[in-house]
């Protein structure tokens, strides 16, 4: 069995307050990208590879539990194996069966991560994966007959591994609320327009991205604001991770501005960065675009 994996853009992202728990409510809208790549028309390649098997001899060495071997191949993965969400994804599921039946018995597995999205990057790739490894599991699981989560399940197992694991599960636009993990659905509303993303070679900690976040809730609701023409949306559409992170780090807005400059009609750094993305009308002004833009990781994707 193989996944696909896509990530994801925030168009919008406002900070609305401080929880009792240590986290924050924010409002944002979550909207996939890189469904569309791989096909003909969009030749543009861009996801991580996913897939689990049943265990073979000549299969190499790798982190294992409970008899799931997991490999890691493609760009390099800071992080120890067992705090990874691909394999926590994988734990969350062993224990839902287990708690809704019998003891798991599985034969031997494994399950493979060829990485290649963006990392650091705010686009939520991490995120993806993990729920790429649950759907897997999910099918491998109820595959051998044990008792497996629906999605609504689903999603609530992966909210409690990350605030935008959530969206993953239907992987369609969502207007967000909470930490990420209330979701409503949107239509594809940015349906055949082009992204292009670029990031440069920074990393920003999650922790000191919203150090230094002003908390405030916005005089009108994302949710409306999102309704509005995409040509107003650079008026009134914000990050609110960008006031302070530009100044620390100017490279962002070295190229928000180039994106802009070069026919976007809308731009904005995703999540907490480093990523940034220019929505773009066609294809042709996308490309050159891609083309002209100075940055370490650069790619263009259609909505």
């Amino acid at each position: 069995m193989i996944e696909f994996v896509n990530a994801k853009i925030n168009i919008g992202l406002n900070i609305v307050g401080k929880r009792a728990d240590g986290y924050h409510d924010l409002e944002t809208v979550f909207y996939p990208v890189g469904l569309r790549n791989g096909l003909p028309a969009v030749p543009y390649p861009f996801c991580d590879v996913m897939e689990i098997s049943e265990r073979n001899a000549d299969d190499p060495e790798g982190y294992e539990l409970r008899n799931v071997r997991f490999i890691f191949g493609g760009d390099s993965i800071d992080c120890d194996p067992e705090k990874n969400l691909v394999v926590k994804g994988v734990k969350r599921m062993i224990e839902y069966s287990e708690a809704n039946g019998m003891k798991i018995d599985l034969p031997p597995l494994t399950m493979r991560l060829e990485k290649h999205l963006p990392s650091g990057a705010g686009m939520g790739g991490g995120s993806a994966d993990c729920v790429a490894a649950m759907k897997l599991m999910r099918l491998k699981l109820q595959e051998y007959g044990y008792a497996v989560p629906d999605d609504d399940m689903l999603r609530g197992i992966a909210a409690g591994l990350g605030a935008d694991c959530a969206v993953f599960v239907a992987n369609r636009a969502a207007y967000a609320e909470g930490i990420g993990d209330v979701l409503e659905p949107l239509e594809d509303f940015l349906a055949g327009k082009w992204v292009v993303v670029v990031k440069p070679d920074i990393f920003i900690s999650t922790a000191a991205a919203f150090a230094g976040v002003t908390v405030a809730r916005p005089a009108e609701s994302l949710r409306r604001l999102i309704e509005r023409p995409i040509e107003e949306w650079k008026d009134c559409i914000v990050n609110d991770f960008e006031p302070s992170l530009f100044p620390v780090y100017p490279e962002l807005e070295r190229l928000k501005t180039a994106l802009y400059a070069e026919g976007a009609i809308y731009a904005s750094m995703t999540g907490s960065g480093a990523a940034l993305y220019g929505i773009f009308h066609d294809e042709e002004t996308a490309q050159k675009a891609c083309q002209n833009i100075d940055a370490p990781y650069k790619t263009l994707l259609q909505l």
